[in-house]
């Protein structure tokens, strides 16, 4: 960028920070709305303190984000709550839209977003479009290193009344009860409505994961629940990329279920009316007789196991095509 640009763009930063923030957000697509223009509102408003310049900015936030700019569409993620907080405010929201029918539109693809949203599926996914560097790694220790009997010396067999109270109690917890009181939660168990079911499933999961080597009813319980919670996640993040996260969910989920497969059919009544509607085992039966399916059809990438099974493409072929949202409301 030349000397006399840079002079340009800094007079009109100081020329748009002049003005309220519902005229530069009609500036914004009031003509050809190059990126490079959108970036520059952007910034003008996030410097900006109060909900109209906030809702502003966030809306042209989404918009560069849905063109594929991914360091917004990570930003994106974490701003939703902000977003879906100034979403009751519907008189702001009209000052702020008017009549423009290009940002009508936004919004209303922006609140459909939003409300179709799963934060923390949609955080894992977009973090794994970052490059990471691996700087150096170790080989783990395996049952292989150790000679038979070795491990009674930790004094951790699988009778251990320590750990079967501590799988009783995650187990409740995951359930919505107690220990020894036969009561429970009609909205826990195998229910994912709202961050806070998020996070009860993801203290039973890492309970399973401690456990899983020590109590074989753990890897029933840790196959049974991957496959739900997976199966539970969107397939491809806000802006289309595919959620990592359910793909390793559902992969060691299958794993596990290869290797503890009669264990999971000994808990498998847990998913009764109470703890579970009925659409948690038709999606993981479904799952489970469509990875059966791939083995016959691809014997040799299936000879792998589970990592080479393309879960998602697989789970999204077998959807009925519901269309592409148009990209821009205008020619």
């Amino acid at each position: 960028m030349t000397d006399d640009s840079v002079a340009a763009e800094e007079l009109l930063r100081k020329e748009i920070a002049t003005l309220p923030v519902d005229e530069i957000l009609a500036l914004c697509y009031a003509f050809q709305h190059k990126l490079e223009r959108l970036r520059l509102y952007l910034d003008v408003l996030r410097r900006r303190g109060g909900e109209r310049a906030q809702f502003a900015s966030c809306l042209i936030c989404f918009d560069l984000a849905r063109q594929g700019d991914q360091n917004l569409q990570k930003e994106f993620v974490y701003l939703a709550d902000t977003m879906n907080q100034i979403a009751v405010k519907q008189d702001l929201i009209s000052a702020l839209i008017g009549e423009d029918p290009y940002l009508g539109f936004l919004w209303e693809m922006c609140q459909a977003q939003l409300e179709q949203m799963d934060p923390r599926g949609e955080v894992e996914s977009l973090e794994a479009m970052v490059d990471t560097t691996e700087v150096a790694s170790v080989d783990l220790l395996s049952d292989d290193d150790f000679d038979e009997g070795e491990f009674d010396e930790f004094g951790l067999g699988v009778d251990d009344t320590q750990l079967w109270l501590q799988l009783d109690q995650a187990v409740e917890d995951f359930l919505g009860g107690e220990v020894g009181v036969p009561v429970y939660d009609p909205e826990a168990g195998f229910r994912v409505r709202s961050n806070s079911d998020v996070q009860r499933i993801e203290r039973f999961v890492q309970s399973l994961d401690s456990l899983q080597g020590l109590i074989p009813m753990a890897r029933g319980f840790r196959s049974l629940v991957l496959l739900f919670y997976g199966s539970h996640m969107r397939s491809k993040s806000l802006f289309g990329a595919i959620n990592k996260r359910k793909e390793g969910l559902l992969r060691d989920g299958i794993e596990e279920f290869i290797h503890s497969g009669p264990q999971m059919w000994e808990i498998a009544g847990v998913l009764n009316q109470l703890h579970s509607p009925p659409t948690v085992w038709e999606k993981i039966s479904e799952l489970l007789i469509d990875y059966l399916q791939w083995i016959a059809v691809s014997p040799k990438e299936a000879a792998a196991g589970p990592k080479e099974y393309d879960v998602i493409g697989r789970l999204l072929n077998r959807q009925p095509l519901l269309g592409n949202r148009r990209n821009d409301a205008r020619d």
